[in-house]
């Protein structure tokens, strides 16, 4: 007898660095953040980083940093490419905090906007109502019409067509609009 061993797919993460930058030495920031976002590009799974310049001149940054696995961010973050580069961060800006997240967090976001992602929970349960509906109205009105496709393009439409489907158009809606005030409330 054989037993099944399903694994679930790495997922993508996400930490948000808080930068408190001197005053006087924000340009040499910049160069700096540039300078480092160039290195991580050639690493394994590196997706790409995004950079916030404080409004009103607080002084305080964010880089949102994503990978495509926790063992490729693991590996950038222990580097000693990445120590270096943190070393000439010295005299200029200094980390205020780190954050990590998963990639449940992206369909969270608010644009423009800056929130603590909404405790899991709450973000199963939206995940959910987004979901839901898909998988019924896929298995009602599209499943019957290739039942005499190859299994395995069968299998192929579920996950291409509904995270985009997510992405761009479901959980935006839930998150902006629908459910907005009971996902980012103060706990």
């Amino acid at each position: 007898m054989r037993t099944a061993v399903h694994q679930t797919p790495p997922q993508p993460v996400t930490v948000v660095f808080s930068w408190n930058v001197q005053r006087g030495k924000e340009k040499e920031f910049m160069g700096w953040m540039h300078g480092i976002t160039k290195a991580a590009t050639r690493w394994p799974g590196h997706l790409g980083v995004t950079t916030l310049r404080p409004p009103g001149g607080s002084g305080i940054y964010h880089s949102i940093l994503r990978f495509d696995t926790g063992a490729h961010l693991r590996a950038w973050l222990n580097s000693n490419e990445r120590a270096e580069w943190i070393h000439q961060l010295r005299g200029i800006a200094g980390v205020a905090n780190s954050t990590k997240a998963t990639g449940l967090e992206s369909w969270f976001d608010l644009p423009g906007q800056s929130f603590t992602a909404p405790p899991k929970w709450k973000m199963v349960v939206v995940t959910f109502i987004a979901v839901y509906p898909l998988s019924l109205l896929l298995g009602a009105f599209v499943s019957p019409h290739i039942l005499t496709v190859n299994i395995f393009m069968r299998a192929l439409l579920f996950p291409v067509v509904v995270p985009i489907i997510l992405t761009y158009f479901s959980m935006p809606f839930l998150t902006q609009r629908i459910f907005k005030r009971w996902l980012y409330k103060a706990s």
